[in-house]
């Protein structure tokens, strides 16, 4: 099972935590959420809008480095393309048909939230 992460933070040295902080905002430039939607040429408030959600949320989306698929596909149907996940092995390379089929969204606080929803790291 997993641990929440203020549970295990005060277990590295301050070292420790730099790096690792370094290595997923490295991580997070790599997939550049960002960058993708700034390349589609949107604003975080007109994204903000088409999914829904307040901006500030937007930015948040955007500097995480593990989402969960429905919110990942949400966020790149926002701007207008689809999410596709390959799979790659050596001997041969796999696109999966259906991530999830889209579930119903309550409203909860202003923001909409998944009922259920898969993750990916």
């Amino acid at each position: 099972m997993a641990s929440p992460w203020r549970n295990i933070k005060h277990k590295f040295s301050e070292e420790r935590y730099a790096e690792i902080k370094r290595e997923a905002l490295g991580e997070l430039d790599r997939i550049g959420f960002n960058k993708l939607r700034q390349a589609r040429k949107h604003t975080q408030v007109a994204l903000a809008e088409r999914l829904d959600i307040p901006q500030n949320a937007v930015s948040r989306m955007e500097r995480r480095t593990d989402l969960l698929l429905s919110t990942m596909r949400g966020y790149v149907e926002a701007l207008g393309g689809k999410l596709e996940l390959r799979v790659i092995f050596p001997d041969g390379e796999f696109v999966l048909d259906e991530l999830a089929p889209p579930r119903k969204r309550a409203k909860r606080g202003g923001a909409k939230i998944d009922a259920a929803e898969t993750a990916v790291s």
